[in-house]
């Protein structure tokens, strides 16, 4: 994003076309008539091979501190998503000067979000469907949700608010239209799918439907208005979206790196009130990620666009924050995302809220681990569908 002077416009283009000579010349251009005040490069973790989306063209961009002087121009770097190795790479290849930088920042994991690792004990084979016992225990834990606000409200009540409104992240296509369509098979729930299959229009309608107010009266059925209103998406849903009432985000399998999982559990709860992040986990779910990410970036490496190495690690962090029984969730974010890291150089905002006094949880309750301990985590644990088990299986299959 570039702004030009107060009083003329805010020009918004791409990093591919900030590349290009003609670009080039025509910003020059503007910059030595004194129009160019800032330079502002939004999703700024993409110049980095380390990010999780990497771009070249965004690497291109160390074009703009070289050439616009006299006077330099200041340039903002904006993203979500930024581990300590990102954020060196943003300063070294933007060419930011350390000693005038300013930071600021956000806790990677967000007070108000309770997260929740939930240990499939079954697993379908087939991933365009939802296996059984998931769907079970999901839809059983919106039902409590339902049955917890009757109980402080009344029933009648509760029918005249809106739906919450929740995200489901799952990893295909099928998956989305599949599990939106079982979703919806309960009449307390609206759930639609969306994916990059759908036309554009059909999108931007499913999108601002969702984000709309909902009515509250019953339908022409004569059916009640429902509980939830949930977006079943892929990550193709995500980008632009601002809706500050999401009340759950569930990664239906594991996010494919730390970066994602981070960026899109933090669509819950923008509005400072209480969320929930959970992801389903499973070993089955974890080894078909592995392979993607193995065969995606085999695709990739030949053109020269992918880090596999990165993309793996970043996938690690995924799997150790799954897997851990041992330590506070928010904890373990605030580790992997090297919030403490920022919290020691010091930024321009207050560092995270610490515990209540008397407070034995290092997030207040607002996650499995602080809120079940070691020993109820190892419990569920337990129950996952083991390695033997998955073996067993695909040998039955031949």
């Amino acid at each position: 994003m570039l702004c030009g002077h107060p009083g003329t416009r805010l020009l918004y283009v791409t990093p591919e076309l900030c590349a290009t000579e003609h670009f080039r010349r025509q910003l020059l251009v503007v910059h030595k008539q004194g129009q160019l005040i800032r330079i502002a490069i939004d999703e700024a973790h993409c110049i980095s091979q380390w990010g999780h989306d990497f771009r070249p063209a965004y690497k291109e961009l160390s074009w703009l501190r070289k050439n616009l002087i006299n006077p330099p121009v200041p340039i903002t770097a904006v993203t979500a998503t930024a581990t300590p190795r990102v954020r060196s790479d943003i300063i070294d290849i933007l060419g930011l000067d350390v000693t005038r930088l300013k930071l600021f920042n956000t806790p990677s994991a967000r007070p108000n979000i309770h997260y929740e690792v939930r240990y499939l004990e079954d697993f379908a084979d087939d991933y365009s469907g939802a296996e059984d016992s998931q769907l079970s225990n999901i839809l059983k834990w919106l039902r409590a949700i339902r049955t917890r606000r009757e109980a402080r409200l009344g029933a009648e009540e509760v029918a005249q608010l809106p739906p919450l409104s929740g995200i489901v992240y799952v990893g295909t296509r099928a998956l989305a239209e599949h599990l939106a369509a079982r979703l919806s098979s309960d009449e307390t729930i609206s759930a639609v799918p969306y994916h990059a299959g759908l036309e554009a229009e059909n999108r931007s309608r499913i999108q601002e439907r969702w984000k709309a107010p909902h009515p509250v009266q019953p339908s022409a059925e004569g059916k009640k208005p429902p509980t939830f209103s949930i977006i079943v998406a892929t990550n193709a849903f995500g980008m632009g979206i601002d809706n500050p009432n999401v009340r759950f985000v569930v990664h239906w399998t594991p996010p494919s790196s730390f970066e994602s999982f981070v960026q899109e559990s933090g669509r819950a709860g923008r509005d400072g009130c209480a969320a929930a992040s959970i992801v389903y986990y499973g070993l089955p779910e974890r080894d078909r990620v592995q392979k993607f990410i193995y065969r995606d970036t085999e695709h990739h490496r030949r053109n020269g666009l992918e880090n596999r190495e990165a993309k793996l690690e970043s996938f690690g962090k995924v799997i150790r924050y799954c897997e851990s029984i041992t330590r506070c969730r928010h904890e373990l974010i605030k580790e992997f995302f090297g919030d403490f890291e920022l919290e020691e150089l010091g930024s321009q905002l207050p560092p995270s809220t610490p515990a209540p006094a008397g407070s034995t949880s290092p997030c207040d309750f607002a996650c499995d681990f602080c809120k079940e301990g070691r020993g109820g985590l190892s419990k569920r644990r337990s129950k996952m569908a083991s390695e033997t088990e998955m073996s067993l299986l695909y040998a039955d299959f031949g």
